[in-house]
């Protein structure tokens, strides 16, 4: 995980009819408190390029991608904003278009109110999983701490013009979500293995049991036998003649 940027809130204007409609649903979405709404700067431009997803960019072309004049339309697509403990990052079932870097702080990812995982390096990227597929946030996330976060608003894909910045960003993305079900997937075949270690011990664990039950289970004959000499060899015990 590279790049000590972290994580902000923002919408997408899917299916939103008018640009009225779509500046209202993004001031819903974006939560937390700007605290710097022009992040065009050359210090910026280099840091955003050790991001995973915009690691193939050429400077000049992350320049390109978010601009070089100030604009409303820059502050609405790049925000580096700050998030009080326990503040919503991401809805689940909201629709939106927003990737986060955690700059400071960290934040959990809850799923119908059950926690999933949690970010808290710098760098560490969330919100990517529906940038490309337009759906609904699958899960929220919530701020644990007081967290800085980045972040950027991917809806620009899909009016980018530049054909190669687009590719390489989508390449990017491609790229993080495979590594994402790469580690998954092992870590899912570290906990099966994991499973069925325990499960050997189980087994094991029963059998030691049916064991000593069988020989307590011995000691109980052998010991009613014993019983059974000492009261026949006890005076007045019963004379079998």
């Amino acid at each position: 995980m590279a790049g000590p940027f972290g994580a902000a809130k923002g919408a997408s204007s899917v299916e939103i009819s008018t640009a009225e409609s779509v500046l209202q649903r993004k001031k819903k979405i974006i939560m937390g408190t700007s605290i710097k709404t022009n992040l065009i700067t050359e210090e910026t431009i280099r840091l955003l390029q050790k991001f995973q997803i915009l690691k193939g960019l050429t400077l000049d072309e992350i320049r390109r991608l978010l601009g070089v004049k100030e604009s409303d339309y820059q502050q609405r697509i790049a925000k580096l904003v700050h998030y009080k403990s326990g503040e919503t990052v991401i809805r689940e079932g909201d629709l939106d278009s927003w990737i986060f870097w955690i700059v400071k702080g960290s934040c959990a990812v809850t799923k119908n109110n059950i926690y999933i995982a949690e970010f808290n390096k710098a760098g560490e990227v969330f919100g990517e999983m529906s940038c490309l597929d337009i759906d609904s946030r699958s899960a929220s996330v919530i701020s644990t701490t007081d967290s800085i976060c980045v972040s950027i608003d991917m809806s620009i894909l899909d009016t980018l013009k530049n054909e190669t910045i687009r590719n390489k960003i989508k390449s990017g993305i491609h790229t993080m979500q495979a590594q994402r079900l790469s580690d998954t997937t092992v870590k899912l075949a570290e906990e099966r293995k994991h499973l069925l270690e325990q499960q050997d011990i189980i087994l094991q664990r029963e059998k030691e049991f049916k064991e000593k039950e069988t020989m307590l289970r011995q000691w109980e004959k052998d010991l009613a036998i014993r019983e059974q000499k000492l009261h026949d060899t006890t005076p007045g015990g019963d004379d079998p003649a």
